[in-house]
């Protein structure tokens, strides 16, 4: 997992005329060069890196657990983000397509889906789904509600099964 201490130490390495080190530690690899070849966007860059390192590091570990609960899948013979993507499926590019692979994963769940069975399934990150999933919610698409220990999940009308 990556920290915030040391993306912030990296982020000071800008004093000494090494610039984007943060970005290659996080993973933003051609950021990265951009910003160590013209001194972080000419100084620019580097500082509105300064506010969001926080943003990168937490979408940096999310793409991290992804990453783990594909191959745990796969390792489990599911079918998870990273089987999908391994069986000749790629990630969902446009709003469309995004939305009809979560309408998909709901239905592969019984009409119910959680932002981390959303995260699995997509391949895309937790604030991006659940941003689309509350966006989904407030046009009516979707409902919002939790279970017995208040895990909250989202309800796709029409695709729930009875037994669940």
């Amino acid at each position: 997992m990556k920290d915030k201490n040391t993306a912030y130490i990296l982020w000071a390495a800008s004093f000494v005329g090494v610039c984007g080190l943060q970005r290659i530690y996080v993973g933003k690899l051609g950021t990265g060069l951009l910003y160590l070849f013209t001194l972080g966007l000419f100084g620019v860059g580097q500082f509105i890196d300064l506010f969001l390192i926080p943003g990168m590091v937490e979408d940096a570990n999310n793409r991290l657990l992804v990453q783990g609960l594909g191959q745990q899948a796969l390792m489990a013979g599911g079918a998870g983000a990273a089987g999908a993507l391994s069986a000749g499926r790629r990630a969902p590019r446009t709003t469309e397509e995004f939305q009809v692979a979560l309408v998909e994963a709901a239905e592969k769940n019984g009409g119910r889906l959680t932002v981390a069975e959303a995260v699995s399934a997509t391949g895309r990150g937790f604030k991006e789904v659940q941003r689309q999933l509350n966006e989904m919610a407030v046009n009516g698409f979707v409902e919002t509600d939790s279970d017995e220990q208040g895990n909250m999940y989202y309800r796709f009308p029409g695709l729930e099964r009875s037994d669940t």
